[in-house]
């Protein structure tokens, strides 16, 4: 498996920006305080937030009342959409095997492992797809 740890952890500090802005407690959040309430180090939490101020899920403002907050409404953002900004399409498996067999069987064997962890990795894309930012803070609160 491949992806990241930091994936986990952006959808986290996505949660928590959308949150605290939503309970009207904050127009921008500091990274001071998202790094000390959700206990991710700083360098990782940068990595993050650039990472996702590419892909225009947050945005940034220097200055005394400057922070991160979402470029978007938590209901127009996937999980997807947090996976691709962090992954940047790298795959979940890696399938490349480097076997020394050759022949008909052994390609075929590869083929279907491929297709098989392929396929696994597009129904899970499919279900990150339909779970929204909105979704998960609904969920939370229940």
């Amino acid at each position: 498996m491949s992806y990241s740890l930091s994936f986990t952890k952006s959808i986290l500090v996505v949660i928590f920006i959308s949150d605290k802005i939503k309970q009207g407690q904050f127009e921008f959040l500091s990274t001071a305080m998202i790094s000390k309430f959700l206990s991710i180090p700083k360098p990782t939490l940068v990595k993050i937030l650039q990472n996702l101020n590419t892909a225009n899920i947050i945005e940034t403002k220097e200055g005394k009342q400057g922070g991160i907050r979402l470029m978007k409404k938590p209901s127009e953002i996937t999980v997807l959409d947090i996976l691709e900004a962090m992954e940047k399409n790298k795959p979940l498996f890696q399938t490349s095997f480097n076997i020394l067999a050759e022949g008909k069987r052994p390609n075929n064997a590869q083929k279907s492992i491929k297709n098989l962890l392929t396929g696994a990795e597009n129904q899970l894309k499919n279900e990150l797809s339909k779970k929204t930012i909105e979704e998960l803070l609904v969920e939370m609160s229940s």
